[in-house]
């Protein structure tokens, strides 16, 4: 690809296509704008294909990273539109508080709580005193006797265990929220 031959592009696409577009269908709850995204991504990584390498993740990783920022950065410019449209009036009849969504809410924070809770002792206690009780590194560090070192290596890990955990469950809520705001 980087010599230009278009016949790697096109391997790309044929390949990944059916895996692009369940991530970026799942992003953005519209084919046309998943389609959409897989070409503006396809066209970038041509129009980048000099200097483009991949050095530490696989070409479907990166693909599906790509896929997720162009969707969310589609979902912010489609936000952007309806703000600046004049026909653009938030709903007052909308209950953002259902109970529908009071449920979702709830069931969210209780995979959060569960997320944390699930970190080993020492991590989930940095944890909780960094987020919860609003402590920075050092006085964290100062307060278990810890290395300021080893309070961001726990931070660290609990902010990557937590944001696995979540990922499903926070897609799913965002496609509800989008679909019923669309």
């Amino acid at each position: 690809m980087q010599g230009g031959d278009e016949r790697a592009l096109i391997e790309i696409y044929n390949r990944y296509w059916e895996k692009m577009l369940a991530v970026a269908y799942n992003r953005l709850g519209n084919q046309e704008e998943a389609e959409e995204c897989i070409q503006d991504v396809l066209y970038k990584l041509w129009k980048l294909r000099g200097d483009f390498s991949l050095s530490k993740v696989g070409l479907s990783n990166y693909l599906s990273r790509a896929i997720r920022n162009q969707a969310f950065n589609m979902l912010e410019q489609r936000y952007r539109e309806r703000k600046k449209s004049d026909s653009y009036v938030p709903s007052d009849d909308v209950n953002l508080l259902s109970p529908e969504r009071q449920l979702m809410i709830r069931e969210l924070q209780q995979q959060i709580d569960d997320s944390i809770n699930s970190l080993p002792p020492q991590c989930q206690l940095v944890f909780k005193l960094s987020r919860q009780e609003g402590l920075s590194n050092k006085e964290i560090a100062e307060k278990l006797n810890l290395s300021e070192n080893t309070v961001k290596s726990h931070l660290k890990k609990a902010n990557k265990d937590i944001q696995g955990n979540m990922q499903l469950i926070t897609t799913l809520v965002s496609i509800y929220f989008f679909s019923k705001i669309h």
